[in-house]
C-alpha cells in the first residue's frame, strides 16, 4: 500500500496526473478505506481540472471519515477552488472544530472571511494559523540567525520548510527579504508573487512587495501594494505610513499628506509621524504648518534630535534659550542613539552660527559629523570607480548612440554636480518656465545603471566596460526604460528636470542612451560647497559629506570627471557657476535658457513665487528671492578648513580664485 502511495505521489510531482489516477483507481478497488489513496485520487483529478469528480471523491472520503479534520479540509479546499465559498467555509469551520491546531485550515478560513470583508474575524483566524503553525519553532530559530547575520543558515531553514510546505508564507517572506538585502529585487518580487497567490491577505508580504517595487521604480505598483496593506489592515497607522511613503516617492505629496494625517488620527502620539508630516508640509511650501508639526513631535518625544534638526534645516528658524538648553542636553546625552545625538549637534551648531559664535558652531559641527553613524566612504574605491569611467567611455564608445524612435518624447534636463552647489536654484528657475516640468531628485538613472549591470553579469562583463558592446537598439531600450520610469513624475511638457547631483558620474551613459538630453553642471566654489556639505545632515546617502578630507577628495573626483566629459564630449555639458548666477542672475539665466533652446520668460527670474513642491535641503531658500548670504560663508570658518584645503590641493583652489 505504501509503495502505491509513493508511486502516485511521484507521478503527481512529475506532472503526470493521468497515470496517477489510473494507478490509484486500480488500487482503490482493493483499498477503498484508505484515506491517503482517496486524497491522492482527488488531487490527481484536480490537476486534470475534473473538479466535479474531485468533489465527489472528497465527499465520499468525508462520509467514510466524518471525524477526520484532514478529509474535511481537503474537501473544503476543492470546494473553494470550485467557487463554492459558502460550502467551503462551513467545511473549514468543521475542520478546525475537529482539530483546533489545523494551521492550514485556519489560514484558508481567514482568506474566505477576508473575501467577505470580515476583517476582524479573518485576522483572528490568521492569528490562530500562526500560533498553530507546525513550523513555528523553525522561524524563531530563523529570527535568531538573522539577528546574528547568519543569513545562509537562515535561508537554509526557510528552504527546508518549503520542501514540506511549498507555499509557506513566512518561509517565502524570509527568502524575499534575503533577496532584497542583496538587491535582487526582481527575484524578491517573484517570490512574493508566489506567496501572495497562497496568502493574498498577508500584510507583511504586501509591505515587502511595496518596498521592492519602489526599489525598481515601479511606483504605481508600489502604491497599489501599499493600498492593499491599508485595505487588509484594520485601522493600522503603520499601513497609512507605508502608503504615505510610497506616494511621496512618486511625487504625490498632497496624497501623501492625506495618508499621514490618517495615520496620525489612528496613532496621535507617535513622534515620527509628525516629523514625516512636517517634511511633506515643507515640501509643499506650507512653512508655518510644517514648523508646528515638528514642534508637535517634540511635545510627544523630548529626546528628539530629528525634530530639532528639522527645525534648524528650515534655515530661518531661531531657537529660544530654553530650546538651546534642551538641545545641548540632548547632544551631550550619552544614553541616546548616535543618530539622535548627531542631529541635535547639527541643530545646535546652526544655532551658534546664527548667533555669530563661529568657533562654538564649528566645534559642534565637527562633533556632530563624527557622531553620524553608518557612514561608509572609501576614497580609494571611489577613485577607482571614476577611473573606470574614464577608461571605458572612450571616443569610439561614446560615438555610439541610441537612435530616437519617438521624436515627440520629452527632453530630460539633467542637473548634476555636488550637493549644496546651487542645483535646486537652477532647478527652480528652469521649472518656472512654461515648457519645463520640475520633478524631484530622481533615482531613475541609477536604476537604469543597475539594469545594465545585471545584463553585464549575464554576459560575463561589468559596467561600464559593457557600454562598448551594447548595440544601438540596446542603448535605445535603456533610454526608453528611463523615459518610461520617469513618466509618473511629469505631465505633457516638452522638457523635464532630473536633479540628481551624483549623475555627473553618468554623463557618458546619458549621452549614449538619451542623445537629446541636456546636462547642466551646477558648480560652486569648493570651499563653499565643502563647508555647506559639512554643515548638512543628509537623511540618506552622501557618505563623503561627514569628513572634510573626504569632501575634498570627492570634489576633486567630480572636477576631474567633469574635465574628462568636457574633453570627450565638447559642449555637451553647460556649466553654471553658482557665484556668477548670484551676481549676474539675468544674464546667466538667459545663457542657461539659450543652451536649453528655451526662450526667456520673466517668471524664471521670479522663481521664488513658484508654488511647486521642492524636496531638497534648499527648499526654503528657493522660495526667497536671490540673495548673497551664502556667497562667502566659508571665510567665517576658514581657520578650521585646513583639512579641506589640503585635500583639495592648490591646483583645485587656484581654479576658483576670484
Amino acid at each position: 500500500m505504501q509503495k502505491i502511495i509513493q508511486q502516485a505521489s511521484q507521478l503527481l510531482s512529475q506532472g503526470n496526473p493521468v497515470a496517477a489516477e489510473k494507478l490509484l483507481r486500480s488500487s482503490i478497488e482493493q483499498n477503498s478505506n484508505n484515506e491517503d489513496i482517496q486524497a491522492l485520487l482527488g488531487h490527481s483529478l484536480m490537476m486534470q481540472k475534473k473538479v466535479d469528480e474531485a468533489i465527489d471523491v472528497f465527499q465520499k472520503a468525508v462520509q467514510q471519515y466524518p471525524d477526520s479534520a484532514n478529509a474535511i479540509s481537503e474537501l473544503a479546499s476543492v470546494l473553494l477552488s470550485a467557487g463554492k465559498l459558502a460550502e467551503a467555509e462551513q467545511a473549514f469551520k468543521k475542520a478546525v472544530e475537529l482539530n483546533p491546531t489545523y494551521s492550514d485550515a485556519w489560514h484558508f478560513l481567514g482568506n474566505l472571511l477576508m473575501q467577505r470583508g470580515e476583517i476582524v474575524e479573518a485576522q483572528k483566524c490568521f492569528k490562530k494559523s500562526e500560533n498553530t503553525d507546525p513550523f513555528k519553532q523553525h522561524f524563531i530559530n530563523v529570527q535568531q540567525l538573522l539577528s546574528q547575520k547568519q543569513f545562509h543558515d537562515a535561508e537554509k531553514i526557510a528552504r527546508e520548510v518549503l520542501q514540506q510546505h511549498p507555499n509557506h508564507p513566512q518561509a517565502l517572506f524570509i527568502l524575499a527579504k534575503l533577496a532584497e538585502q542583496i538587491k535582487a529585487y526582481e527575484q524578491a518580487i517573484s517570490i512574493l508573487e508566489q506567496a501572495i497567490k497562497y496568502s493574498p491577505y498577508h500584510i507583511s508580504l504586501w509591505e515587502l512587495m511595496a518596498k521592492n517595487f519602489a526599489h525598481l521604480g515601479f511606483f504605481n505598483k508600489s502604491i497599489d501594494a501599499a493600498k492593499s496593506v491599508v485595505k487588509y489592515s484594520l485601522k493600522n497607522s503603520n499601513a497609512y505610513m507605508l502608503l504615505a511613503t510610497e506616494l511621496a516617492n512618486a511625487g504625490k505629496f498632497s496624497q501623501s499628506l492625506s495618508a499621514l494625517e490618517q495615520a496620525i488620527i489612528l496613532s496621535p502620539n507617535v513622534a515620527n509621524m509628525h516629523i514625516q508630516r512636517g517634511h511633506v508640509l515643507k515640501t509643499l511650501g506650507r512653512r508655518e504648518e510644517c514648523e508646528l508639526a515638528y514642534k508637535q513631535s517634540l511635545a510627544i518625544e523630548k529626546n528628539n534630535g530629528t525634530a530639532y534638526w528639522a527645525l534648524a534645516d528650515l534655515k530661518s528658524y531661531n531657537f529660544s534659550d530654553n530650546e538651546q538648553k534642551d538641545i545641548t542636553e540632548l547632544f551631550n546625552n550619552k544614553k541616546i542613539s548616535k543618530s539622535q545625538a548627531a542631529q541635535a549637534g547639527f541643530a545646535l551648531a546652526k544655532h551658534f552660527e546664527d548667533q555669530n559664535d563661529f568657533e562654538t558652531a564649528f566645534n559642534c559641527y565637527e562633533q556632530a559629523n563624527k557622531l553620524r553613524p553608518d557612514t561608509n566612504y572609501h576614497a580609494d574605491d571611489y577613485q577607482r570607480s571614476c577611473n573606470l569611467v574614464k577608461e571605458n567611455f572612450t571616443a569610439s564608445t561614446l560615438a555610439k548612440q541610441a537612435k530616437a524612435k519617438n521624436t515627440n518624447q520629452a527632453t530630460p534636463i539633467f542637473i548634476v554636480g555636488l550637493t549644496r552647489s546651487g542645483s535646486t536654484l537652477i532647478e527652480q528657475m528652469l521649472a518656472s518656465h512654461s515648457k519645463v516640468e520640475g520633478t524631484m531628485e530622481l533615482y531613475s538613472l541609477p536604476r537604469v545603471v543597475r539594469k545594465i549591470e545585471l545584463l553585464a553579469n549575464k554576459r560575463n562583463s561589468s559596467y561600464p566596460k559593457i557600454m562598448s558592446q551594447l548595440s544601438e537598439d540596446e542603448l535605445a531600450y535603456f533610454g526608453q526604460l528611463y523615459l518610461e520610469e520617469t513618466q509618473i513624475f511629469r505631465t505633457d511638457k516638452p522638457y523635464f528636470i532630473d536633479k540628481m547631483p551624483p549623475n555627473f558620474h553618468n554623463v557618458g551613459l546619458i549621452n549614449m542612451i538619451l542623445p537629446n538630453a541636456i546636462v547642466i553642471d551646477a558648480r560652486r566654489h569648493p570651499l563653499s560647497t565643502g563647508l555647506s556639505n559639512f554643515k548638512q545632515h543628509f537623511a540618506r546617502g552622501y557618505d563623503f559629506s561627514y569628513d572634510l578630507k573626504d569632501i575634498g577628495h570627492y570634489y576633486n573626483c567630480y572636477l576631474s570627471l567633469m574635465d574628462f566629459w568636457d574633453q570627450a564630449l565638447p559642449n555637451k555639458v553647460f556649466c553654471v557657476q553658482y557665484e556668477n548666477m548670484i551676481q549676474d542672475t539675468e544674464n546667466q539665466l538667459k545663457a542657461l535658457l539659450s543652451h536649453c533652446d528655451l526662450d526667456f520668460e520673466q517668471q524664471c527670474l521670479e522663481f521664488h513665487l513658484n508654488k511647486r513642491s521642492v524636496r531638497t535641503a534648499s527648499s526654503e531658500q528657493v522660495r526667497q528671492p536671490i540673495n548673497k548670504k551664502g556667497m562667502q560663508q566659508w571665510k567665517r570658518f576658514e581657520e578650521h578648513l585646513t583639512p579641506l584645503k589640503e585635500a583639495l590641493g592648490e591646483n583645485t583652489l587656484i581654479r576658483f580664485k576670484q
